[in-house]
């Protein structure tokens, strides 16, 4: 078993791999009163076109999303609930663009606990009747879901966006497309993704990490696995160019609402590490735009807006920032939106700032089991592996290179989607 230090926060992250080929992540914390796991596969929405062996597959959108639903059922009689709610623990799963996570927090029972979740994870137990039962819940949901304002102003702003990224689409799928799901399918992406291999376990809290070890290892060796069939996702190629520069749509809501963003070429950014870029990016919203902002600050002040947040999001051919406000005066508020993008700025003393900061957070995540397995998730998901050195990333930047990505920051390629108070 390696030990991963994290270096300057004086923690441990174990890491193995068991014996069919799973990866384990182990934090231990004496003092924490309670666990969180994780089980999570590198299989998410945008996931719908891949190749195995040469030949190209293509599944319906949601797919994903549907599968880990299904997933909780055991058998014909008993769900993923029957065997945790004897154990007093909770329960849960989602599904996002990337991955899917399968969670479980508790406060005792670490091996009752853990043997269930793998149990029911590693169940191909998939059935017509299942399947046809589940499409009318996810239909409901679905239907739920477009009548929120948040939900259909983050989707219409995706797909100003993107021309052909999976991000445009609904991660549960459109009704039409859930329509289209029958047990191949479900049954194709059971064993080309849902493969130790493909996957990867965390567990966050007071435990002992070889005795984490020998129970997968005694669980997993009971259950038998094909062969990994190493999927191969078919890559996208995306245009540069903003699919619609404006959209205004019309809803029932109190206060309007909208999203400006921007799209910009990685290429721009000069060979910053991802790891770099990512953190540089975060500090520049949030001293433009964070809670304590000039700018955010006279927003409010004058009533110009009600909520104010910044994002950025770091793809393999692009950077995507996008800013999200409520307003009663809505189109004042977006030129204001505007006007600071384009002139987005950062000083020493700022830069100092926002950086101890983070680092404080960054500390303070380690007192939480649940943060720590979500940090430890984002990492691999996003970066492929741990970073052990953060703190040191975070105080080697200079101002020259937050410099260096806010002249690349080219406005250009922007999009503003607004949610307007229906007549």
């Amino acid at each position: 078993m390696e030990k991963i230090e994290i270096k300057g926060i004086d923690e441990i992250i174990y890491y193995t791999i068991s014996k069919c080929g799973l990866p384990i992540y182990i934090w231990k914390n004496e003092y924490a009163k309670s666990f969180y796991l994780s089980l999570n596969v590198h299989y998410g929405s945008i996931h719908t076109e891949f190749s195995v062996d040469g030949k190209k597959y293509k599944v319906p959108q949601g797919i994903a999303h549907f599968m880990e639903h299904i997933k909780f059922n055991v058998d014909k009689d008993t769900t993923a609930n029957d065997l945790f709610d004897p154990l007093g623990s909770d329960i849960n799963a989602f599904t996002t663009f990337k991955y899917t996570s399968y969670l479980v927090y508790g406060t005792s029972k670490v091996k009752e606990n853990l043997n269930a979740l793998l149990d029911y994870v590693y169940n191909p137990y998939f059935t017509k009747d299942m399947i046809k039962k589940e499409k009318g819940i996810i239909a409901s949901e679905i239907n739920m879901g477009k009548d929120q304002p948040y939900n259909q102003l983050y989707f219409a702003y995706n797909g100003a966006m993107y021309h052909k990224e999976k991000y445009k689409y609904l991660i549960t799928g459109e009704v039409e497309d859930i329509k289209k799901i029958d047990i191949d399918d479900i049954e194709l992406i059971y064993d080309a993704f849902y493969h130790p291999k493909n996957m990867f376990l965390v567990v966050t809290g007071n435990v002992n990490p070889y005795e984490i070890e020998q129970m997968v290892n005694d669980n997993l060796d009971k259950k038998e696995f094909n062969e990994y069939l190493n999927p191969k996702i078919i890559p996208i190629k995306e245009p540069k160019y903003v699919a619609e520069k404006n959209v205004e749509l019309f809803a029932n809501v109190e206060v309007e609402k909208a999203k400006v963003g921007i799209k910009i070429p990685k290429k721009e950014f000069k060979g910053i590490d991802q790891v770099k870029l990512n953190i540089i990016l975060n500090l520049i919203l949030s001293n433009n735009f964070g809670d304590s902002s000039d700018l955010k600050e006279e927003l409010l002040q004058n009533n110009i807006i009600t909520f104010l947040t910044a994002s950025r999001f770091v793809l393999d051919d692009y950077v995507v920032i996008d800013v999200m406000l409520e307003s009663k005066i809505l189109d004042e508020a977006i030129d204001r939106i505007i006007e600071a993008l384009n002139h987005l700025q950062m000083n020493e003393e700022d830069l100092k700032r926002k950086i101890n900061s983070s680092v404080a957070t960054l500390v303070l995540n380690y007192e939480d089991v649940e943060n720590v397995n979500n940090m430890i998730q984002n990492y691999l998901i996003y970066y492929h592996k741990l970073i052990p050195d953060l703190k040191g990333i975070y105080e080697s930047i200079t101002l020259e290179e937050v410099q260096t990505v806010i002249d690349a920051i080219d406005t250009k390629e922007m999009v503003v989607v607004k949610i307007k108070k229906q007549n």
